[in-house]
């Protein structure tokens, strides 16, 4: 593919691969084939043409804003595979019609804006409108010509210029409040580079606009966006906030223009001349350390002419400076001036109005006046009408005795029902504590029965325990007797020792 082809597929999102063989195929039949395919190929083609010329890369063209049509357009847009594109003239046709573009010629020409609609159409509108419904075609108009070759023409991209328009003005707002006059004015060369500035701060643009670009960008600016004014040399942005037309160049403008692009070259050439300073002063020094005495000298003369140069320049430009200032200062002067006379106009047509002190005082004595009878008014209303009207103050004054006797009745009752509720609170927690004594004293109780049955069987072990150590000291002596009576009383000995032993268990 061709390097302006391999641009759109990568950059133009309607040029995708898979969309080449339609946007190649031929778009005269589509035209009547496929209608909403020709109107997708036709936007395609059209956005395609404006974003190439747009960022510079359509080959052996100068301008960024300006198509120029010719064969050598059809030739940078050929495709190994497809080909050159068929029915390309077609596409900027439709795009004349749609205002998408227009002729330089009549681009520069035309006095109203191109955003305007006359309401009575032109003889010639109505004859290509006739051709067109009849499926004819101007055929000395149309860029499509026969042999598939495109007709030669110049033609302002209005989608370019919107672009450039919206970028310029969103850096311009940035600022906008701080912008006096002296800011707002510029010579021509100072309004190119800040335009070629932003757009390529916007990744939009490669290169610098032309000269015929910087000519359609002023026309489109001044006379359809009403966002400056401009002549030969001069250009002046219109006032923030201003709903107004741009205010027409004055010698003023031009004086400050003037002088703001003089200070513009001086300070280039001082940095111009401050590199090369420095580049002398590295020069000698290495002359100096290679024992180069003349190329040294030589160095160093040169340096110093370069420095009494720079120091020239440098005075010449702080004088210019201060004289810019001071312009700076005149101009918000001026403007203020301005402000000040706008206003005291106003007030002096507001005074005007208002007559004088004398008006003033007749038309407060007359309000004073009609007050006092809109009060007499009001005190004639209020007396009453009838004696029968009039109220009774003992009737008032015992309404009031009674409701105030309903009241107090009222917070006496809300009184004793609050401390009934209390009183009633105090005996359930009366009667809480008292269930609580008489669980501690049931509690206590068993505690008491439970220690006194314990000392019973106490008792009873003791007992028990006496009783066994009785029964062991009987057997003992009765063991002792038995031992005194040897021999004979052997077998009464045995029994009465059984007869412990049982004495024993009974008491176990």
């Amino acid at each position: 593919m061709s390097l302006l082809l391999d641009w759109l597929v990568e950059h133009e999102p309607l040029f995708r691969k898979t969309r080449l063989p339609s946007l190649y195929s031929d778009l005269n039949l589509q035209r009547t084939s496929n209608p909403e395919g020709y109107t997708a190929n036709v936007t395609a083609w059209a956005s395609a043409l404006t974003r190439s010329a747009l960022a510079g890369q359509i080959p052996h063209e100068q301008h960024h804003l300006i198509l120029q049509t010719s064969d050598e357009l059809l030739s940078a847009l050929a495709s190994p595979m497809y080909g050159r594109p068929s029915g390309l003239g077609s596409v900027i046709d439709e795009c004349l019609r749609q205002g998408k573009m227009i002729d330089l010629q009549d681009f520069i020409s035309l006095e109203s804006s191109i955003y305007s609609k006359s309401w009575i159409p032109s003889p010639w509108a109505v004859l290509r409108w006739s051709l067109q419904k009849t499926g004819l075609s101007w055929s000395t108009g149309s860029f499509d010509l026969s042999g598939g070759r495109l007709k030669r023409g110049s033609l302002a991209l209005v989608p370019a210029l919107e672009e450039v328009w919206k970028r310029l003005s969103a850096t311009r707002e940035k600022g906008a409040k701080e912008q006096t006059l002296s800011e707002r004015v510029m010579t021509r060369e100072m309004f190119l580079k800040e335009v070629n500035s932003v757009l390529a701060q916007a990744g939009e643009m490669t290169g610098s606009l032309s000269n015929q670009d910087l000519e359609v960008l002023l026309r489109y600016l001044s006379r359809d966006k009403q966002m400056l004014a401009y002549d030969a040399s001069t250009v002046k942005f219109k006032a923030p906030l201003s709903t107004a037309i741009p205010e027409p160049i004055t010698q003023e403008d031009h004086s400050i223009a003037s002088l703001k692009s003089l200070i513009e070259d001086l300070q280039q050439k001082a940095t111009t001349l401050s590199a090369r300073i420095t580049t002398l002063q590295n020069k000698a020094s290495s002359a100096v350390k290679v024992g180069n005495k003349p190329s040294a000298l030589s160095a160093l003369r040169l340096k110093k002419l370069a420095e009494r140069n720079l120091q020239q320049r440098l005075d010449t430009l702080h004088r210019l400076e201060e004289i810019y200032t001071k312009i700076e200062s005149a101009v918000d002067q001026v403007e203020i001036l301005a402000v000040m006379e706008s206003s005291a106009s106003v007030l002096k047509a507001l005074n005007k109005r208002i007559g004088g002190v004398e008006r003033v005082e007749d038309v407060l004595e007359s309000l004073s006046k009609e007050i006092r009878k809109v009060d007499d008014v009001s005190e004639v209303l209020a007396e009453p009408v009838d004696q029968r009207v009039i109220l009774d103050e003992g009737e008032v004054d015992e309404e009031f005795e009674a409701m105030e006797r309903e009241e107090r009745e009222r917070a006496r009752k809300i009184e004793e029902e609050k401390t009934r509720q209390k009183l009633q609170e105090l005996d359930a927690i009366e009667h809480i504590q008292k269930e609580r004594e008489r669980e501690r004293e049931r509690e206590k109780e068993k505690q008491r029965e439970g220690t006194a049955l314990k000392q019973d069987d106490q008792a009873k072990d003791r007992e028990l325990e006496q009783a066994l150590s009785t029964s062991i000291e009987q057997m003992q002596r009765l063991d002792i007797d038995g031992q005194r009576e040897e021999g004979g009383q052997g077998q009464h000995g045995r029994e009465r020792s059984g007869h412990a032993t049982q004495i024993a268990e009974e008491a176990s």
